[in-house]
């Protein structure tokens, strides 16, 4: 019999686990390292054909080649083996091959070989009658058999991490160091506050290296990530962990108190961060026109080197110097050799305001959609079009035709000709009703508060930047032993009370399944890496020494040899109903946070969008800007 769930172990994360929130030009981190889905701001993609595919093929393979450890064992020593079955539960289709009756059931939760020689299950497998032809179990056949499924795991995920070997994952270099090259102010709690970041308060400084995490040695971002999140120290003040470092060739121990930083909405996970990310090499992507660097020369694939002399080592670190001053003197590495250039950084608008319109019928944002920027000094009075931000549950209930893009063409039997006269209408019809047109839909509205977001403001240049990619070749036994260190230092933490680590972090099937569909659809490569670390998992969950997994078996086994008796059938199959039940319920409290986990992340897919609805497009500024010193020369 096969258990399976899979500790969630922080495959997904945001900005916020760096306590940073800046966005700009490096929206997605995106990085996609060994063990690690890092998604900023995740997506839930629809499930295709060829992922639904992938997930059948991968994750019921993963059952299957257990089970086929089981079974095969079980023939090899001459047992009786009535039934293989993939699922729990009422069969959808059945074989009968020779003895062996070979199903598909409807819970696809795990499966199991029906071995009535080697436990009574019949509460679980159903009643089978031994032949009495069939060959006595053994010690020695009831410890084989069991533990094979496991070892089928181990070789399934051997060969697959053979195969990832040499076809590497592609993954940000961020990822792949341990050296420190930013290190965040302060960090935005669940509620709202700010705390000063604990690595700042502990001295933690640009350019340190990271090689241990309350005493284990950590190679890169993930080790820090998880050595942080699973650390099991706490003191007085609360969690704690203490971080060796590299400054000057010198090692020192910080003691370092991570916040807890919620990082699911609904499911309420929290994690432990300190509020730093690793070195990055930056490259630009893009040159705008009429821009300031189009204008000094840089080009496409120049790599950042320093700005006013300072080593650029991340993003943030980068916009932090240029909120700093606005003439930079940009080192950049062009063909191997460096290139040093003057230039100005301007302040540009990020985002398109907007307002909140708290009306008798729910909230209703509203944002400008322009079709070009006319004007720089006040982008309110330019010609627009007038759509829908977002609704609150309330008014998409009461309106559920509308939704974020709807068109407003009216408002107060008025045409929306700017932003700044629609404006004008809705603060001085207050508590009075008026006729709103979006898509051809009339609602009469009685808006109750007006709110006026104004636009965010960033400094640029006129570059996008990207991280630079690596591909990560990692041999069978690293990838293998590395996954099962994860797995251990989660049990550890799970079962410490003074980890913040609990059962809600855990991946039941709904979460599996997600996963190796994101994966799917991303990237075959990651979807190998994350079927290799579930074969691992299941083969160490499996020899876990609980009734009904097959550790427990073989430890039901040796314990009849210690004691130089067999225990009475009738109180093993109470131990193993009880255990079944506290299996299946446990399996139903983890898939209850796998559920409200999905639903957590389509609420940040929807600010996501939001959030690229009000996006600006650059280079349509640095038009707007050429135009304006066109216009008015000095």
């Amino acid at each position: 019999m096969i258990f399976c769930v899979f500790f969630e172990a922080f495959y997904v994360f945001k900005t916020r686990i760096f306590g940073c929130e800046k966005y700009r030009h490096f929206l997605v981190y995106s990085t996609s390292q060994m063990n690690l889905l890092q998604v900023f701001c995740p997506s839930l993609e629809s499930l295709d054909f060829k992922a639904i595919f992938l997930v059948i093929i991968f994750f019921g393979g993963s059952i299957f080649v257990h089970e086929l450890g089981h079974f095969l064992a079980a023939k090899r020593r001459k047992l009786f083996v009535p039934r293989f079955s993939i699922g729990f539960g009422p069969r959808i289709f059945s074989k009968t091959i020779g003895e062996t009756e070979f199903c598909l059931s409807f819970l696809p939760l795990g499966g199991y070989v029906a071995l009535p020689q080697l436990m009574d299950m019949k509460a679980i497998e159903g009643k089978y009658t031994i032949p009495e032809t069939a060959k006595p179990i053994s010690t020695g056949d009831k410890i084989i058999v069991s533990a094979m499924g496991a070892i089928f795991n181990i070789i399934f995920a051997f060969v697959l991490a053979t195969v990832l070997w040499p076809m590497g994952i592609q993954c940000r270099q961020g990822m792949t160091n341990n050296v420190v090259g930013y290190v965040s102010e302060e960090i935005r709690l669940s509620e709202g506050t700010k705390v000063p970041s604990p690595a700042k308060v502990a001295g933690i400084q640009i350019g340190d290296e990271i090689i241990a995490i309350d005493g284990h040695e950590v190679h890169d971002f993930n080790d820090i990530i998880h050595g942080i999140a699973l650390g099991k120290k706490r003191d007085q003040q609360g969690p704690l962990s203490v971080i060796s470092i590299l400054r000057d060739g010198k090692r020192q121990d910080l003691t370092v108190h991570p916040v807890l930083v919620e990082q699911n909405q609904r499911s309420k996970e929290s994690l432990r961060i300190i509020g730093v990310q690793t070195s990055q090499e930056l490259v630009i992507s893009e040159v705008y026109k009429h821009s300031p660097a189009e204008q000094v020369g840089l080009q496409i694939d120049d790599k950042l080197h320093s700005v006013n002399g300072i080593p650029i080592r991340s993003y943030f670190q980068f916009d932090d110097i240029l909120k700093n001053s606005s003439d930079i003197q940009l080192t950049v590495e062009r063909s191997g050799e460096p290139v040093t250039v003057a230039l100005k950084s301007q302040l540009l608008p990020l985002t398109q305001p907007h307002v909140k319109l708290t009306t008798t019928d729910g909230v209703l944002e509203i944002f400008p959609s322009f079709g070009k920027r006319n004007s720089l000094e006040d982008p309110c009075k330019d010609a627009c079009e007038l759509r829908i931000l977002s609704l609150s549950p309330e008014f998409q209930k009461k309106y559920p035709e509308l939704h974020i893009g709807s068109l407003i063409t009216s408002i107060d039997g008025q045409a929306i000709s700017n932003f700044s006269d629609t404006l004008f209408i809705c603060q001085n019809k207050i508590e009075t009703p008026i006729e709103v047109t979006i898509d051809g839909i009339r609602p009469d509205l009685v808006i109750k508060k007006v709110k006026f977001i104004p636009p965010e403001n960033y400094h640029s240049f006129g570059v996008e930047l990207r991280e630079t990619d690596v591909l990560c070749h990692k041999n069978p036994l690293e990838q293998i032993s590395k996954s099962a260190h994860l797995i251990f230092s989660t049990l550890d933490s799970l079962i410490s009370p003074s980890s913040d680590v609990h059962l809600k972090n855990l991946m039941g099937p709904p979460g599996i399944i997600k996963t190796l569909n994101t994966f799917a659809t991303e990237d075959f490569r990651l979807l190998l890496s994350f079927i290799i670390i579930l074969n691992v998992n299941l083969a160490i969950l499996n020899l876990l020494p609980l009734p009904i997994l097959d550790g427990g078996i073989i430890a039901l086994v040796l314990l009849e040899l210690l004691l130089r008796r067999k225990i009475a059938t009738q109180i093993l199959v109470s131990i193993q109903c009880i255990f079944m039940i506290l299996l299946l319920s446990f399996m139903l409290y983890v898939s209850f946070f796998d559920v409200n986990r999905i639903l957590g992340e389509k609420i940040e897919e929807e600010r996501y969008q939001k959030w690229q609805c009000l996006i600006i497009d650059e280079q349509l500024l640095w038009n707007g800007l050429k135009s304006h010193f066109t216009s008015h020369p000095n």
